[in-house]
């Protein structure tokens, strides 16, 4: 495939996974801020306790399968399918009641929501990330983004209804638990009239039985790591200290809304790119190319997002938040530190080229250094410290996958990775919004300063992309 047809195709796969999924996140972003201030601090972190626990043993429920997929063309993923039996639904099917139960049990016990609602919340929430997987694979982004509008409008009138009513959780988590079933509802009439479409791919490629149950594995155990490694922390907190610290730590920790959504949709762009060839075909130097484009163009998001958010932090905070969440301000300044790590995919040419064990070596080494961090950074630095024990670690496991992925592709780790580009990046927008934020704070108030900020960083992104698509047209690759 020419190159510069190929990198068209990365930058609309790119675009058109992450569209998908912007809106759901979006409502997500919008009630967090919109609970932070309206609820009283204890009572948001019960809320928010049901998400912690629910994004903690999903993961486990899926165990991969969401991975697996986008890995594959849509030919060996039909054949992969056609040979599933009887026995390997019903597996899966006890492996879900089982952890929905325990989900269930959890929240049972905290008297937040009842058993049978939590039971099949998680069980639709679980299914419905499968089944989007799928319909990435099969490319019907129509679907994905219409449900997603939906229930993203949904979503946000739910928990504005139960702001109008005297508050319960269990009243919230019913209604959700609706928007839940007719999402797979959808999805799944979506993806039963695509497999019998394209049950004509069965016999186009061979199946290596045993390599596939092999990825399997190192990706399933791979996505309970990643999760362990973002939701540990909240999760022991919200156990070990009292719903207020675990609301503060919560908010200062929070995941950088749509930031995951980038990095996945440029991930399972390139892996749906490099899936058109085998693995003995896999092509080195556009492989590397590739990679490189997908960090150079992610950086022209992920670094003014960066600086932004951890220049501008006080401001932040208190405008969307309130005063009541001051101290997770310095929580937040070391948990944006990991941002321009972010700006890459470390583990995508490892999985293609299925070495799981190298993936799960280094995802197994962050989890495992970062809790050996946790409890003495935590003395040093408060709850500041296990934000940083985790900022640390995944540095290092970056470092690991580079150069592990250089030994197999037989190249220099440097030359995976837009060093040169990230570095002028980084100094120019470094130097912009210093300088911004120095100026607001002698002349404006804080939320005036922040819509400076935020205009600095629009413009910024939007610059960046613009000469980043020059400098490609002008080298022929678009």
């Amino acid at each position: 495939m020419p190159l510069h047809k190929a990198n068209n195709i990365f930058v609309s796969n790119s675009f058109l996974i992450f569209i998908t999924r912007f809106f759901p996140s979006l409502a997500n972003l919008v009630v967090m801020i919109w609970y932070s201030r309206l609820l009283p601090t204890k009572l948001y972190g019960n809320y928010q306790l049901f998400w912690i626990q629910l994004y903690v043993i999903y993961p486990i429920i899926c165990f991969g399968i969401q991975s697996l997929v986008v890995t594959y063309s849509t030919s060996m993923l039909a054949n992969i399918i056609s040979k599933l039996q009887a026995k390997h639904y019903l597996y899966f099917v006890f492996w879900m009641v089982v952890l929905g139960s325990c989900f269930a049990g959890l929240q049972y016990s905290s008297g937040g929501v009842a058993f049978f609602t939590s039971f099949l919340f998680i069980i639709t929430f679980a299914i419905s990330v499968i089944i989007e997987s799928l319909l990435i694979v099969y490319k019907r982004y129509t679907v994905m983004s219409v449900t997603g509008f939906l229930y993203a409008v949904a979503f946000c009138a739910i928990h504005w209804l139960a702001l109008e009513k005297t508050f319960s959780i269990q009243f919230l988590f019913s209604f959700l638990l609706i928007i839940n079933l007719l999402r797979v509802f959808t999805y799944s009439i979506t993806v039963l009239r695509v497999l019998k479409d394209n049950s004509y791919g069965y016999d186009h490629e061979e199946i290596d039985v045993s390599a596939i149950k092999s990825l399997w594995l190192h990706l399933g155990l791979y996505d309970i790591v990643q999760m362990f490694s973002t939701w540990i922390d909240k999760f022991a907190i919200s156990i070990l200290l009292t719903a207020q610290l675990s609301a503060i730590y919560y908010n200062g920790a929070q995941n950088i809304p749509f930031l995951p959504l980038l990095l996945s949709a440029a991930s399972s762009a390139v892996l749906l790119q490099l899936a058109g060839n085998g693995i003995a075909t896999l092509q080195k130097e556009s492989s590397i190319r590739l990679v490189n484009q997908s960090g150079r163009l992610l950086s022209c998001i992920v670094f003014p997002v960066f600086f932004f958010l951890f220049i501008f932090r006080n401001e932040l905070i208190v405008t969307l938040f309130s005063e009541k969440y001051i101290p997770a301000i310095p929580i937040f300044a070391i948990s944006t530190l990991v941002l321009p790590v972010r700006a890459y995919s470390f583990t995508t040419l490892l999985q293609r080229l299925h070495k799981g064990d190298i993936i799960n070596t280094g995802a197994l080494g962050e989890l495992t250094l970062a809790c050996l961090l946790m409890y003495p950074f935590y003395i040093i630095l408060g709850l500041s410290g296990v934000a940083l024990s985790f900022v640390v670690s995944t540095y290092l496991q970056a470092i690991y996958y580079l150069v592990c992925t250089g030994k197999l592709l037989k190249t220099s780790p440097f030359s995976l990775v837009p060093l040169g580009n990230w570095a002028v990046k980084l100094i120019v927008l470094g130097s912009l919004f210093l300088s911004l934020h120095f100026w607001c704070s002698v002349h404006y108030t804080g939320k005036f300063s922040l819509i400076l900020g935020a205009l600095l960083m629009l413009l910024s992104v939007v610059g960046l992309l613009i000469a980043e698509l020059k400098w490609n047209r002008k080298n022929g690759i678009i």
